[in-house]
């Protein structure tokens, strides 16, 4: 096996996704995570907006949506496509370095792409995502910066 999968997860659910971007060809997989699901309670409409996230992230390549246990699915879905190697993109979420150690004692390389900044961020975490929007909303949304680029549609 010397094939490469991407691996796509809550964080990272875009087209524009690091890990995707750095291997046009590769399949990719999400995974709807049974165990973090079954303890969230997410509504469905949530599960719906992530459903149409994925789709949109894999749409024209070799792709597949599961639910499951992640590392589970992931090796399944490696061994399917004859790859030694899973591209992601790093999270902040506590389980995913979790998921990572796992993946590579069951033999799995894992490559970790680094999502763009998308503001600078000194101190403290805040607690309440309004603390921190006062703080780089200014910056998040000057032209130039580097924040994540809007289709043209939707710039005006």
């Amino acid at each position: 096996m010397n094939g490469v999968i991407v691996w796509l997860h809550g964080d990272s659910l875009s087209p524009t996704d690091p890990a995707l971007l750095a291997n046009p060809g590769a399949p990719a997989i999400f995974i709807f995570d049974e165990p973090f699901l079954a303890a969230a309670q997410l509504s469905f409409k949530r599960l719906f907006f992530l459903y149409e996230c994925a789709l949109e992230a894999i749409a024209g390549r070799n792709g597949s949506i599961r639910r499951g246990v992640v590392v589970d699915e992931v090796r399944a879905f490696a061994a399917e496509h004859q790859a030694s190697t899973v591209h992601v993109t790093d999270s902040v979420a506590p389980r995913f370095q979790q998921y990572v150690a796992e993946l590579q004692t069951r033999g799995l390389q894992v490559v970790i792409h680094h999502p763009p900044t998308f503001v600078s961020w000194r101190g403290e975490p805040p607690r309440r995502f309004s603390a921190f929007w006062r703080r780089v909303a200014e910056e998040a949304l000057r032209p130039g910066s580097t924040g994540p680029e809007l289709p043209s549609e939707e710039v005006e």
